[in-house]
């Protein structure tokens, strides 16, 4: 590592401290993407979160004047992007070892031969990038987390390179104190609207779910979950973060997501980086409804058959159905949930 001049190692600090009073839920929001443009100079800086297996861009942000219009992650060019990213071999090295030290793109390739890359013709000649910088936070190639430093006039020395790794051992507790941030945020939601509560990072990722959001998550979709959202959420999801960027035609308020399943409904609300689960039972029949009056009020199957003039099976029976509706297994969880209305 280069030898770094107080006056660096000052400047290092001053940005590690106001990261820390960063109140946003994103971990590296555009006020610090321009910071650290400043730091390291250069024309623009884009912060990325992608998923190599699948393929998929997770999350993208920019400084504020970025010129980097084409690296949208919903643009047209996403798919040539994916088509030939191994002839950038910063990516290649990403994918071969999982180092994510701060990388110059002229650690691999000379000038003439940077010219003649597919890479730089698709991506960074458009956009008047001559040189780059790679920095990311320790990750697996299903999430990789990178920061992007673009030149035009001049390429990143080895300063640049030494305030990168400085700053990269402290990126990972940056993005985990965001995490704390949207999950106390989205506690105090709680308080204030009824729903069980999952809490997403800006690429969508779980940062929290209640128990009962798991359970109902697994009920409505599929057990085994990783990390992630099932893919019918996720999907929605993305359509919902397009809509409020304007990447989306949609027209009208942002609609939530409704699932039906063994006669009940799930409706998932998106409040920024919350979502809000509530299960609608199904209604239930006149006669459904008179066994669970009779029920809360402590009668046994024979004394509500009994009190209705049916046969003891038929009240079982509808039991069953009142069970499958409520999506429970006992009498007390379904008097429970009758209460509640």
């Amino acid at each position: 590592m280069a030898f770094l001049r107080r006056s660096d190692l000052r400047q290092a600090l001053d940005f590690l401290c106001e990261a820390s009073e960063i109140t946003e839920p994103d971990p590296f929001p555009t006020v610090l993407l321009d910071r650290l443009r400043a730091l390291v100079p250069c024309d623009f800086v884009s912060y990325d979160e992608m998923d190599q297996i699948e393929q998929r861009v997770l999350f993208f942000g920019n400084c504020t004047n970025s010129q980097a219009a084409g690296d949208d992650p919903d643009g047209s060019d996403i798919d040539t992007f994916w088509r030939i990213k191994d002839e950038n071999p910063v990516c290649c090295y990403h994918a071969r070892t999982l180092d994510f030290s701060a990388l110059k793109l002229s650690d691999f390739l000379s000038r003439r031969q940077l010219h003649r890359n597919k890479y730089y013709v698709a991506f960074m000649r458009p956009f008047g990038v001559e040189h780059q910088i790679v920095v990311g936070l320790p990750a697996t190639l299903r999430h990789t987390k990178c920061f992007l430093l673009n030149s035009q006039s001049r390429d990143f020395d080895e300063r640049d390179r030494a305030v990168m790794e400085v700053l990269r051992p402290h990126f990972p507790a940056l993005y985990a104190a965001a995490a704390v941030r949207r999950t106390a945020g989205a506690l105090a939601l709680g308080e204030r609207a009824s729903g069980e509560l999952v809490v997403l990072s800006p690429s969508g990722a779980i940062d929290f779910e209640t128990a009962a959001a798991r359970d109902l998550l697994a009920r409505y979709f599929y057990d085994g979950r990783n990390e992630r959202l099932p893919e019918m959420v996720e999907a929605w999801r993305r359509q919902q973060v397009s809509r409020l960027n304007g990447h989306c035609a949609l027209a009208g308020p942002a609609e939530p997501l409704v699932v039906r399943h063994d006669g009940a409904r799930l409706v998932i609300r998106r409040l920024g980086h919350t979502l809000l689960l509530t299960e609608e039972p199904a209604s239930l029949t006149p006669r459904e409804r008179e066994i669970m009056n009779l029920l809360a009020e402590g009668h046994s199957n024979a004394e509500i058959a009994a009190r209705l003039w049916i046969a003891p099976a038929t009240v079982r029976k509808h039991l069953e159905n009142i069970y499958a509706k409520f999506g429970v297994r006992t009498r007390t969880a379904a008097v429970a949930r009758f209460r509640q209305g």
